[in-house]
């Protein structure tokens, strides 16, 4: 059984404004404060490179670029005991401004014990996460 959430908002910033954000992992916990405590990436952002991130209250995590389409979108996978926990984060033009949208998804034969780990803690810093990044990249414009 899988499970996987995901959250959207509107931004009036371009994908070039809201781009830099992603890119800059070290900084990443300034829009995702529910969700990343520190981050780092071990070489470009570039599918296929190596980092690690920690969420509060769990431990550290590696995480792999899988896909990485400058200025509208990346993905990251982190394999867990029995699962993998994968994140999207897409950039899409929308009127004057963006849509960014976050998703999160477990799967794997122990996606049901993981989702419960951590199923509010994703849904709480993913929703916060999208918003608060929302605001800071039009704050750029």
């Amino acid at each position: 059984m899988a499970w996987q959430f995901e959250h959207s908002a509107l931004s009036s910033a371009r994908r070039e404004d809201v781009w830099p954000h992603y890119t800059d992992v070290e900084k990443w916990s300034a829009w995702s404060q529910k969700g990343v405590e520190w981050s780092r990436i071990d070489g470009p952002f570039v599918a296929g490179t190596e980092g690690k991130s920690k969420p509060p209250g769990f431990p550290a995590a590696r995480f792999r670029l899988t896909a990485v389409e400058p200025e509208r979108m990346f993905a990251s996978e982190a394999k867990l005991p029995g699962a993998r926990l994968t994140f999207e984060h897409i950039i899409e033009s929308v009127g004057a401004g963006v849509q960014i949208t976050h998703r999160a998804r477990v799967d794997g034969p122990m996606a049901w014990l993981w989702t419960a780990l951590i199923r509010r803690s994703t849904e709480r810093g993913l929703s916060d996460g999208v918003e608060r990044l929302a605001k800071m990249s039009a704050a750029t414009r």
